[in-house]
């Protein structure tokens, strides 16, 4: 297997395997977790009946992973091209998913409730544009749409688009205003697209990595600010990913690390919670993929999200080798997946040399 063959692969099955793990986790603090499953879960089980996982065996994804992988699937089959026909035919798809009331976001919901007046219930709440509560606009959507469903398959971006950083970025962005066409979810998404992006590259480190996420929250807000996306007060995520850097480094295992992080940094459904927790995490334990991951499915709140992006970087970084040999095989078995053949239409798309990759990102070596 080529390198960059190995590094698709990985980000893949780093993606899955976290969403799947993370999805028994999802919503309990740290305490529970660790009082309810008897320490700290570290393989795949089915999530109990009180999560939005509950109508998954052990093995299976959720959202955050399907709605990147519908994405993939729906811009490779229209020649690479991220177009609104397909990122309509990728979410048409999820809505015929069976499990798509209990995993579907708020802001999500909202999104195909204006985009195909969907309307069926999401087991996770609404978003003040969905169901306005009084007869005035609120001005920035009442800052409510700011969450982390377009840095959850932003992954998706970085394996569509292994050009320049401008390309990346725009790239990034045609996906997430889709359904989170706000400046903070959209640089939360730039910073785990830019992420991957770095992790895919030959020769990169964890530190290059970390830097390319800081560069891309940043250029991720002005490109979309400067493309009319909506406003939003909030954090900004590229700051709250410098704090969580400091925060991680500070520790030398993530059983410590996380309960700092979610603690000071956040690990919930708003972008700028979940997506600094993920550079948390990777700043203590992202050389060992498999303990980044498992760090991040024990992170408490929005477990199965931050541990989806976390595992996108680290699998992409490390590659297939070195994540656990039985990650792959589970998830294809239990999701019906063959992540081995999507990885091969992705390497095809972009016509690459498979013993290199000849597309390091520039933003970090500027």
């Amino acid at each position: 297997m080529s390198t960059l063959e190995s590094k698709v692969l990985g980000s893949l099955v780093g993606a899955a395997a976290g969403d799947s793990i993370g999805a028994a986790t999802e919503l309990r603090t740290i305490g529970q977790i660790k009082a309810d499953f008897d320490g700290w879960v570290t393989t795949f089980i089915a999530p109990p009946q009180d999560t939005f996982g509950r109508c998954n065996d052990a093995g299976m994804v959720t959202d955050d992973f399907t709605q990147g992988k519908f994405i993939l699937e729906a811009v490779l089959d229209h020649g690479g091209e991220v177009s609104d026909e397909a990122l309509r035919n990728a979410f048409r798809r999820w809505m015929d998913h069976p499990f798509y009331p209990n995993f579907t976001g708020p802001t999500t919901r909202a999104s195909m409730q204006r985009i195909f007046n969907d309307t069926r219930p999401s087991l996770q709440g609404d978003v003040v544009e969905s169901e306005p509560k009084q007869e005035v606009v609120l001005i920035n959507n009442g800052n409510a749409s700011a969450t982390n469903g377009a840095a959850m398959k932003a992954w998706s971006a970085s394996l569509l688009s292994l050009g320049t950083p401008e390309e990346l970025i725009a790239t990034t962005y045609n996906i997430a205003q889709f359904t989170h066409n706000n400046v903070i979810s959209v640089s939360g998404a730039c910073a785990i697209s830019t992420a991957v992006n770095a992790a895919l590259s030959d020769e990169i480190t964890l530190e290059d990595v970390m830097a390319a996420a800081i560069k891309g929250a940043d250029q991720g807000y002005d490109y979309a600010e400067q493309h009319g996306a909506m406003m939003m007060a909030g954090p900004s995520v590229a700051r709250r990913i410098e704090l969580a850097i400091q925060i991680g480094r500070m520790h030398e295992s993530w059983e410590t690390a996380v309960f700092e992080i979610a603690d000071i940094i956040g690990t919930g459904l708003h972008a700028s919670e979940a997506v600094p927790a993920v550079f948390g995490i990777l700043a203590c334990c992202g050389d060992d993929p498999e303990q980044a991951i498992l760090a991040a499915v024990n992170s408490s709140n929005d477990t199965d999200t931050v541990a989806t992006m976390v595992g996108s970087i680290v699998g992409a970084l490390h590659g297939i080798e070195a994540l656990p040999g039985n990650y792959l095989p589970i998830l294809n078995k239990a999701n019906k997946f063959e992540l081995e053949d999507l990885t091969s239409r992705i390497v095809q798309l972009h016509n690459l040399d498979n013993s290199t990759n000849s597309f390091i990102p520039k933003t970090i070596l500027q």
